[in-house]
């Protein structure tokens, strides 16, 4: 039985920074938690892109509720969507081969924090393996490998994204495969792209590595 909050470190300041790839296209991407949003009298951690602050999630890592996603704000236009209740994506304890399900209501905020329209969150979260795993950072062994199935749902949009992450512990996120499908059932052509990261180099409670 793994403890999965030990795998999310999540104190003010520490930040990964990977090499990310889309198709050819490479670049370096840092996330960084920085400060706190309140969440029904909880301060919930604020992990955001550096080179794109309005593009972040609040997400809560706890010994005994597990990883829940309270909010995202989209990086690509101002919206934002709330979970309601927020969701356990990931629960405090698993196993090599549980499968853990999980659905949410999602509420889609403009700017002004009016809503814009209402839909449905749901979520597969298998923990595969157990798995070494060699990136620029280095060379960590016993690695958790877990693919998150996420749809969210709208009336005229749905998002799926499959990601498979290897969680180091005491680290995080240390490598990242996802395939996203953004496509409307009113029609129009899917949109479809590939994405992965690879850590190059991370500061977890004051230690650089």
């Amino acid at each position: 039985m793994f403890n999965i909050h030990l795998y999310f470190p999540i104190s003010n300041g520490n930040k990964w920074t990977y090499s990310h790839k889309v198709g050819e296209n490479v670049k370096e991407v840092t996330y960084v938690i920085e400060g706190s949003e309140n969440f029904n009298g909880l301060e919930v951690p604020k992990k955001i892109q550096a080179d794109n602050p309005e593009e972040y999630f609040c997400t809560n890592v706890d010994p005994v509720l597990g990883v829940r996603d309270f909010k995202h704000h989209l990086g690509m236009d101002s919206s934002y969507l709330i979970y309601s209740p927020p969701t356990n994506v990931i629960p405090a304890k698993m196993n090599i081969g549980d499968i853990h399900y999980n659905t949410s209501h999602l509420f889609r905020h403009n700017e002004d924090g009016s809503i814009r329209d209402e839909g449905s969150f749901y979520d597969t979260t298998i923990l595969e393996a157990l798995e070494e795993v060699s990136v620029p950072a280095g060379k960590f062994s016993d690695c958790l490998r877990v693919t998150l199935i996420r749809d969210d749902v709208f009336s005229d949009l749905v998002v799926n994204v499959i990601l498979t992450e290897w969680l180091a512990k005491g680290i995080g996120i240390v490598k990242s495969n996802a395939k996203v499908n953004i496509y409307s059932p009113l029609g129009g052509e899917p949109f479809k792209v590939e994405a992965s990261d690879e850590l190059m180099h991370a500061t977890i409670n004051g230690s650089s590595m």
